[in-house]
């Protein structure tokens, strides 16, 4: 009989979740704001900064979701995949991932929504060249009213079109799993 290998994955492993863990949640719980002075000394307040901070953002939703899904894997898919001899490689691709696609996908959603929120959150705070949020901000200061409704409705056009990106490839990849 074959023995089941080491998991060395956040998930699989309950090694790596004492391990691991603990860090993630502690990340989870400091205002995405609050990485803003870090970051821009670290990388500037450049394009760069920018990145790391929409990075930093949309990271954290998709880690959590996807750990806490493959922890929410049955037993028996385990037990399934080593009575068929799967090798690990096999049981990540044909069980696991097909198995935690629903909440991967729930993180993508929480990511892409943070990390939409730090682009604009990057242009006001880290005196990036000015975007949407810039011209938001401007229109603030003047008072110009179809400024802000014309920055507001770019925003949510945008962010619609990420959305729909995003149902469109989960609903691509999710109907490929029940074939």
């Amino acid at each position: 009989m074959r023995r089941p290998a080491a998991r060395p994955w956040l998930g699989f492993s309950r090694a790596a979740e004492r391990i691991v863990g603990p860090s993630l949640l502690a990340f989870r719980q400091i205002a995405i704001f609050a990485w803003v002075p870090l970051l821009s000394a670290w990388f500037g307040g450049a394009d760069a900064g920018k990145i790391a901070f929409i990075a930093v953002a949309g990271f954290q939703p998709v880690v959590i979701n996807t750990w806490q899904g493959v922890k929410a894997l049955p037993p028996a898919y385990r037990e399934l995949a080593d009575v068929l001899i799967f090798s690990r490689i096999d049981h990540v691709r044909l069980v696991a991932l097909p198995g935690t696609l629903p909440a991967i996908f729930t993180g993508l959603h929480a990511g892409l929504i943070h990390a939409w929120l730090a682009a604009l959150g990057s242009e006001l705070f880290l005196n990036v060249t000015p975007g949407i949020g810039g011209r938001l901000n401007e229109g603030s200061q003047l008072f110009d009213m179809d400024l802000l409704f014309l920055g507001i409705i770019i925003l949510a056009v945008i962010g619609l079109f990420y959305n729909s990106s995003a149902v469109w490839l989960e609903t691509r990849l999710l109907r490929r799993r029940t074939r």
